[in-house]
């Protein structure tokens, strides 16, 4: 019993193959063509691609929407909401107590999540509208000539407070610069030369003044930084170099 086996044939432009009786194994065998990707499945993987990117897209602004009202609506709640629950532990409101179907007792050791749903949505409705009565009333007293010597009198407290007085006159300069109605400078909108004289940046013009010496008008000017509009960069620069726009302070920040 033997085998024969033929010699090597090596033929130009063809693979080389080994004859063992009458088996012939292809060298090249194992290097197979990539499969083709299918049209189809590649038609549809784009629509999915595209469908799911557009919900995401309509969702997630609804829900940071949903998320930052929910958290000023619990903020605002939260600060009032003692007010209503002393004045339900009360005895002046006793009756309403009694109507609502619980016991004073009750009510002093769970709070309103012993009520109903509808009716803890009602007291939350009230605390948030004494919230806003609250600030109404703080802000009548500070604009006063006495809230104003308070004011002052409690910010002197904070100035002794290293780490507290920079990070309350910072935030407090940043809100009223973006809240104040009367400050017309800083409700104007400019392109300032940053970070080069060839490239312009969005800014806010904060105050303008003249060089004492040349009489040429330089403004102080505000750039926010992203994501954070608060913080940023305060640049002193020749209103010539300015390009001075129309926009509102809303469309610029949200640019």
């Amino acid at each position: 019993m033997y085998s024969r086996v033929a010699s090597k044939n090596v033929v130009l432009g063809r693979p080389a193959t080994l004859e063992t009786g009458e088996t012939r194994i292809n060298t090249d065998s194992a290097k197979k063509p990539k499969p083709k990707k299918s049209r189809v499945r590649a038609t549809l993987q784009a629509i999915l691609r595209a469908r799911l990117t557009a919900g995401v897209v309509f969702v997630l602004p609804l829900w940071i929407a949903f998320m930052l009202v929910r958290f000023l609506f619990e903020a605002m709640r939260y600060t009032s909401l003692w007010v209503v629950e002393a004045y339900l532990a009360s005895d002046l409101g006793k009756a309403l107590v009694e109507r609502l179907g619980v016991t004073a007792e009750q009510l002093a050791s769970e709070g309103i999540s012993v009520l109903k749903p509808s009716y803890q949505w009602g007291i939350s409705i009230v605390a948030v509208l004494l919230t806003f009565v609250l600030l109404y009333l703080i802000g009548l007293f500070t604009a006063n000539f006495f809230g104003k010597r308070m004011v002052k009198f409690f910010e002197s407290l904070l100035d002794r407070v290293p780490l507290v007085k920079t990070v309350y006159k910072a935030s407090k300069q940043i809100l009223e610069a973006f809240a104040n109605e009367e400050s017309r400078d800083f409700r104007r909108v400019a392109l300032i030369p940053y970070p080069s004289m060839e490239v312009r940046s969005l800014g806010f013009i904060t105050a303008i003044t003249k060089d004492a010496d040349t009489g040429e008008e330089l403004c102080t000017c505000f750039l926010a930084t992203t994501p954070n509009p608060t913080t940023g960069y305060v640049f002193v620069l020749r209103r010539a170099d300015l390009i001075e726009l129309d926009w509102t302070i809303e469309d610029t920040i949200s640019i």
